[in-house]
């Protein structure tokens, strides 16, 4: 995607022919000064029509959901290709506080006109927010945002909207839960619109920071003993954070004709159980695992909450997003970026990992009884223990 802000800058050796030249004019044209002479041949030697057509894109995005999982490690992405990034944010100063030399405005999405405003000379726009966390009717709120959302990128000309949002299950499954359908009609809103919308549906994205992540990493860290429900059956393909990432920054170059939904999957098809099996091996544990048929993703939610860190209200939501099996039909946007080598599973878990002990926040209590049940259940190979990395599908 070219930038309809490209700039050009003449070189110190154009500039100085420019005043060779102009003085040279000024012979003929006894009338016109040299400054006004100098003007107009930079003007020219500026062009890009005249420099050969070299010209320097800066492209400028406006990023919601800035300060969220997702969109905090996509900044750093973004700026290092040479994107300027428009942050956006309820509440500019705490977020500066949180992300000091970053540019924030204050946007809201219920406000149309904050919404324009920051678009102004943006050329594409990343959606990625949800309201799960703020009242039990978000799929209402969801919907009116998006819409708000939609009609200010038209009046702003934006060239695309990129969107991450969740996966579609098969039809055969049945209807999805309540918030993978607000995940879906978002998107449905989104490109709806005049501006052509890339939406990526990501299942369970692996990242410090996650909050499906966490309650993957905090079950697998705090229980010795593991009752399964048969939910837990169910099969997904996990993501890693970096691959999600990459595949945001790549969908502001690819060829967006029309609005698109693709899904971006990880490279293998594993259950629930498999990833928390997987999960606590690399942190050297092996706990007791029975499986029982009972306990229903309601219920589940319930001690999810008492034994994780994972916000209550978020859980409960995804838990009953797990009743279907969430497997994409294709590699959908891998497709079109056939060089890229997805992580496997146990690397982008080792990351995570990584990540929670250098910067994951954790309660006295928390950190006691994660040590505790390393010290009494930790596995003989303890978190030595290495799987092959390879991105190869399990299907």
């Amino acid at each position: 995607m070219q930038s309809r802000r490209s700039t050009n800058a003449a070189g110190p050796e154009a500039l100085a022919q420019t005043a060779i030249l102009a003085r040279a004019l000024k012979c003929r044209f006894e009338g016109a000064g040299e400054r006004v002479l100098c003007l107009a041949i930079r003007l020219l030697l500026t062009c890009p029509i005249w420099r050969g057509g070299a010209v320097t894109n800066t492209r400028r995005v406006l990023l919601t959901g800035a300060t969220g999982f997702i969109g905090s490690h996509l900044h750093g992405a973004l700026s290092s290709r040479g994107v300027s990034v428009v942050s956006a944010s309820r509440d500019p100063a705490r977020a500066r506080r949180r992300f000091p030399g970053r540019e924030f405005l204050r946007v809201d999405l219920r406000d149309a006109a904050s919404l324009r405003a920051a678009m102004e000379g943006c050329d594409a726009a990343f959606y990625l927010v949800h309201s799960m966390a703020e009242t039990a009717g978000y799929a209402e709120l969801e919907a009116r945002e998006a819409e708000t959302f939609r009609m200010a990128a038209g009046d702003a000309a934006l060239e695309r909207i990129l969107y991450l949002g969740g996966p579609r299950p098969s039809a055969a499954d049945g209807p999805p839960s309540r918030h993978l359908q607000s995940r879906l009609h978002t998107g449905e809103i989104l490109r709806r619109g005049p501006v052509p919308t890339l939406e990526l549906q990501a299942s369970m994205v692996i990242g410090s920071g996650s909050e499906s992540w966490r309650i993957v990493r905090d079950l697998a860290a705090r229980l010795p003993w593991m009752v399964l429900p048969r939910w837990l059956n169910t099969r997904t393909q996990p993501i890693g954070i970096d691959d999600v990432v990459f595949a945001l920054c790549q969908g502001l170059d690819v060829p967006l004709e029309r609005s698109v939904e693709l899904p971006v999957p990880g490279p293998e098809i594993l259950s629930g159980r498999e990833i928390l099996e997987r999960t606590a091996l690399l942190m050297g544990l092996s706990p007791a695992m029975l499986g029982v048929p009972l306990l229903s993703p309601r219920l589940s939610s319930f001690w999810i909450q008492w034994v994780t860190r994972a916000n209550h209200r978020i859980t409960s939501e995804l838990v009953q997003g797990l009743t279907h099996d969430l497997i994409a039909p294709d590699d959908g946007f891998w497709r079109l970026v056939p060089q890229h080598q997805r992580l496997s599973f146990d690397e982008a878990a080792r990351r995570a990992l990584r990540e929670d002990e250098l910067h994951g926040e954790m309660s006295l209590r928390g950190r006691l009884a994660e040590r505790l049940v390393q010290r009494l259940y930790a596995h003989p190979q303890e978190a030595e223990h290495e799987r092959p990395s390879s991105p190869q599908a399990h299907r």
